[in-house]
């Protein structure tokens, strides 16, 4: 099986950091969501499913509102995942870059006495690039440029999910824990998971540093 990978860049400053990943993360994990499964006798693989409720949240460090999730266990950890991420690039200093990925899984059975293998089925990359512009000018042109990028992403999002592409089938009770995360109260989202790197400055901040390095002298 091919994992579908998808890329998103966007060019913020540090404030921004955490509000851009929660609204492109929860956007993508709104979609990859069901209701918590019940089932009413597990061995007939018979079961319903609950609803999803949903709340508007609104960006404090810039202006953008986006749907999410309504679960605080969710977004408590979606918030601890990319807290490393968000603390280690915005302390960096000067113009930095660094990608966070959400990955969605499903574990498959392997050979006997082997664990489970691991397999991603669909990776999120988003690239951020971090600037903090220097004049009154600088920042309404940033402001302008990302009050555009963002709905472009989360349009996009919102077109790959309506893709016919391959989802996990649903699961049997005992197979359930392999597909879906079942560790929210309310919710149940595929199984997944954040990873990040950081990349240091960008090729052209290097040269820019060089070149007040030599004419500093």
């Amino acid at each position: 099986m091919n994992t579908r990978s998808h890329v998103l860049e966007l060019t913020v400053t540090p404030v921004q950091v955490e509000g851009v990943i929660k609204a492109l993360f929860h956007t993508i994990l709104l979609h990859r969501t069901t209701g918590k499964y019940s089932y009413a006798n597990p061995s007939s693989g018979t079961f319903s499913v609950g609803t999803v409720g949903v709340e508007d949240v609104d960006c404090t460090s810039f202006d953008f509102t986006y749907v999410r999730c309504a679960s605080e266990e969710l977004d408590e950890w979606l918030g601890d995942k990319i807290k490393g991420f968000t603390s280690s690039l915005c302390q960096q200093g000067g113009t930095n870059s660094g990608k966070i990925s959400l990955e969605f899984f499903e574990r498959k059975k392997a050979r006997w006495l082997l664990p489970p293998e691991v397999v991603n089925w669909e990776v999120w990359h988003l690239h951020l690039v971090i600037i903090e512009p220097s004049s009154d000018q600088g920042w309404h042109n940033h402001t302008m440029q990302l009050a555009n990028s963002l709905p472009e992403s989360i349009l996009y999002i919102c077109e790959v999910m309506n893709r016919p592409e391959y989802m996990p089938q649903n699961p049997t009770y005992e197979n359930l824990p392999n597909i879906y995360d079942t560790r929210f109260t309310t919710i149940q989202p595929y199984l997944h998971n954040v990873t990040y790197e950081l990349t240091g400055e960008s090729m052209a901040g290097a040269v820019r540093k060089l070149f007040r390095n030599t004419f500093a002298y």
